[in-house]
């Protein structure tokens, strides 16, 4: 994740914030109960969609923006949200929770950005994403129940704190969803 929201909302980096017991990310982990120090464990950023916990791409820029505003468009499906601009890009969104038929949580939802220029797509999420430590044991072959769209473009399944998640190509995703518009 981008550390620009954090940034913009505190004025400070990460790295930045006063607390003297922790030196380094490495550290924060440590003190979360998480381990890194395994070559097929993954250090991810999640969010969740009512029940469906999905994992960012992990070799893509993702940015949460807290306060869009949405330029809809008429005559569009109602899971399609709109575009915003994102530094200067006109950025596509939309509404997993519509599509799926999910209850939004009440509430304020945030707004994540997943890629960058023409690649880019934003999608509403239930809250702040979550940093997550993903160990091998958590990995599951077991299918979680999913939509068939996501199930489609999904890579890889773990079970962690008694949700599912589920490792996506958001890429192609959200390409099949443009083809759908």
């Amino acid at each position: 994740m981008s550390s620009a929201y954090a940034q913009q909302e505190h004025g400070l980096l990460p790295d930045e914030a006063p607390n003297p017991e922790l030196e380094s990310g490495e550290d924060l982990l440590f003190d979360l109960g998480a381990a890194v120090d395994d070559d097929h464990d993954l250090q991810v950023h999640t969010v969740l969609i009512g029940n469906i916990g999905l994992v960012l791409p992990k070799h893509e820029v993702s940015e949460l923006i807290d306060c869009p505003a949405v330029c809809h468009l008429p005559n569009t499906l109602a899971w399609f949200d709109g575009v915003i601009s994102v530094r200067g890009s006109m950025i596509p969104v939309f509404d997993l929770h519509v599509l799926f038929a999910i209850e939004p949580p009440p509430g304020k939802r945030r707004l994540v950005v997943v890629g960058q220029n023409e690649t880019a797509a934003a999608f509403w999420v239930d809250d702040f994403p979550r940093l997550l430590v993903l160990l091998d044991e958590d990995g599951t072959t077991t299918e979680p129940p999913l939509p068939s769209l996501i199930r489609t473009h999904a890579r890889s399944f773990y079970l962690k704190d008694e949700q599912a998640w589920v490792e996506w190509d958001a890429k192609a995703f959200f390409t099949a969803l443009g083809a759908m518009l």
